[in-house]
């Protein structure tokens, strides 16, 4: 899977050459969007059945990372039509063949969450609803969304343990209105555009039911859920994200970078101190995820249920992680003095990223209540 790896590094030149031009205009450019086309990595979480590239898990975060440390909108917008796009596996076969094989342009992109609306037609359902937060929405081939399904009567349909089900489905992008509302400080270029899906009927074998569905193909990855799933791609893209900020204080400390009336800070034991135990941090969270994610996944390889439990720690693991990614680039912006004030600045730009990312609802502090729960034997 290095080569894998290697294409996603073949692509830094055009990815550093284009940062500008997306955080302008909020969306990856044409040239972009080609590249990655061009690349075959758009397909890099699909299962090899359905035409895709199925890497393990280790190369899967190793891309997210690679990318995110090109920049962080480029990195979280293909993250985030990667793992929309792994979606495919929970689709029937046949359909989710017709939509991907033999077509490396096509992603899907879009927000799973229950904002819609849905009842049951015949060969399918009629959907609609409104949405936020649909990265990468600009270049996909089809948008999805996610509804409560009622009868005629109003009544909701539910699971065996009589909770409502949450069905996800994908639409054509050509029926979809995107209406903007991006207008961001950070993670500027990613695209994350609110979306209109008018009425409209999806065949079945574009849906699956958000957390009571099986995925249809592939090997165990894919038995992480939705929620398992996603955090591959958010523990790359922080990984990413705040290596590069090291990457980019340490070319400014090592350039002779020194505050008025005083010794060049690189020669200041603590500039020294915390370059050290920031770059120790960085790399103690880069294993947790690697090993925890990995983990979970031979044990889902080898037959074992996907548990409640397991997800507590995936998610929690991918919450620490990137809390540390955040303080890391914190302290790599606030040490850069006016060198990451002043635009163009990669740095600046990986702190505003940064500062969106963490803001993300899958990496509330939360879930740690949830894991301590579980390790505490907590039943209440």
């Amino acid at each position: 899977m290095n080569d894998l790896l290697d294409a996603a590094r073949s692509l830094r030149a055009v990815v550093e050459a284009e940062a500008d031009a997306t955080d302008r205009d909020t969306t990856l450019t044409p040239e972009l969007v080609d590249a990655f086309a061009q690349s075959g990595l758009n397909h890099l979480q699909v299962p090899k059945e359905l035409g895709g590239l199925e890497a393990d898990v280790d190369t899967m975060l190793d891309v997210f990372e690679e990318l995110a440390h090109q920049d962080g909108s480029v990195g979280w917008t293909f993250m985030a039509n990667a793992n929309a796009t792994g979606m495919c596996s929970m689709f029937d076969p046949t359909v989710a063949r017709q939509m991907l094989e033999g077509r490396p342009e096509v992603v899907c992109a879009g927000q799973f969450v229950s904002r819609g609306k849905a009842r049951r037609v015949d060969g399918g359902f009629q959907v609609q609803g409104r949405f936020q937060f649909g990265s990468g929405s600009g270049r996909a081939s089809w948008i999805g969304g996610g509804a409560l399904v009622r009868d005629d009567e109003g009544e909701l349909e539910r699971n065996e343990a009589g909770m409502p089900r949450v069905l996800a489905f994908v639409v054509p992008r050509d029926s979809v209105e995107l209406t903007g509302n991006w207008d961001v400080m950070g993670l500027r270029g990613t695209g994350s555009f609110d979306y209109t899906i008018p009425d409209q009927f999806v065949e079945e074998g574009r849906t699956f039911w958000l957390f009571d569905g099986e995925p249809r193909c592939g090997g165990g990855v894919y038995r992480l859920g939705v929620v398992g799933f996603a955090g591959i791609g958010h523990a790359g893209w922080a990984l990413g994200v705040a290596r590069r900020a090291l990457d980019e204080i340490r070319d400014i400390l090592t350039s002779g970078r020194a505050r008025i009336g005083g010794a060049e800070l690189r020669e200041q034991q603590v500039v020294q101190r915390g370059f050290s135990e920031h770059l120790l941090a960085l790399r103690s969270v880069r294993l947790l995820v690697h090993d925890t994610i990995g983990g979970i996944v031979r044990d889902l390889d080898d037959g074992r249920p996907m548990t409640k439990a397991m997800q507590d720690e995936l998610v929690s693991a991918v919450t620490y992680e990137t809390s540390i990614c955040m303080e890391v680039v914190r302290w790599a912006y606030m040490t850069s003095g006016s060198s990451g004030l002043r635009n163009p600045s990669v740095l600046q730009r990986c702190f505003r990223d940064m500062c969106v990312g963490a803001q993300h609802i899958y990496v509330d502090p939360r879930c740690y209540d949830e894991l301590g729960k579980g390790l505490l034997e907590v039943t209440s």
